[in-house]
């Protein structure tokens, strides 16, 4: 973990400010970095910043989310179809829905992701700890062989032949 805690500025009850995410504390994973940002009572609001090169199979939540691209590029996969995702693109799965990503591209690809989730109003350490416990979750997948770059893919995966498709070298 690393970062400072984020402050949170209350303006009045029943309203939070972050002024800023720049910055933001968040934990190192095989899928990228990942943050917790501003949480309510009915859901919250996390960062990934998911790293060139990265590969995530798709698997299912178990509760929906709105995803929102605020800079760079990626492709979203669910159920071997992918589509192309750009900074400003949006786009909501449901429940159990099985999604992931991948990014063949040079350039990082920063994520907001939006749950429905109950969760702890506010920000606060037990999240990043949560996401602790997925960054070692995420690596004894990857011990056991579960691939999370493009470099782990075989020549012949369909997210390769999606990604030279669209002209990037992988």
């Amino acid at each position: 973990m690393s970062g400072t805690a984020l402050r949170v500025v209350e303006e009045i009850d029943g309203i939070k400010i972050l002024p800023t995410i720049a910055g933001a504390p968040g934990v190192d994973t095989l899928e990228g970095r990942i943050g917790p940002l501003l949480n309510a009572a009915r859901g919250g609001c996390h960062y990934i910043e998911v790293p060139a090169g990265a590969f995530l199979v798709d698997h299912p939540h178990p509760t929906e989310s709105l995803i929102y691209t605020v800079r760079g590029e990626w492709v979203l996969c669910s159920r071997g179809r992918r589509w192309h995702m750009r900074a400003g693109s949006l786009f909501w799965f449901g429940d159990e829905v099985p999604t992931g990503y991948e990014n063949p591209f040079h350039a990082p690809a920063y994520l907001l992701v939006f749950k429905t989730e109950p969760r702890t109003p506010g920000h606060d350490a037990g999240r990043l700890e949560h996401i602790e416990g997925i960054r070692r979750e995420i690596e004894a997948d990857h011990a056991a062989g579960e691939p999370f770059t493009f470099a782990e893919l075989p020549a012949a995966h369909p997210a390769r032949a999606f990604a030279r498709g669209m002209g990037a070298r992988v």
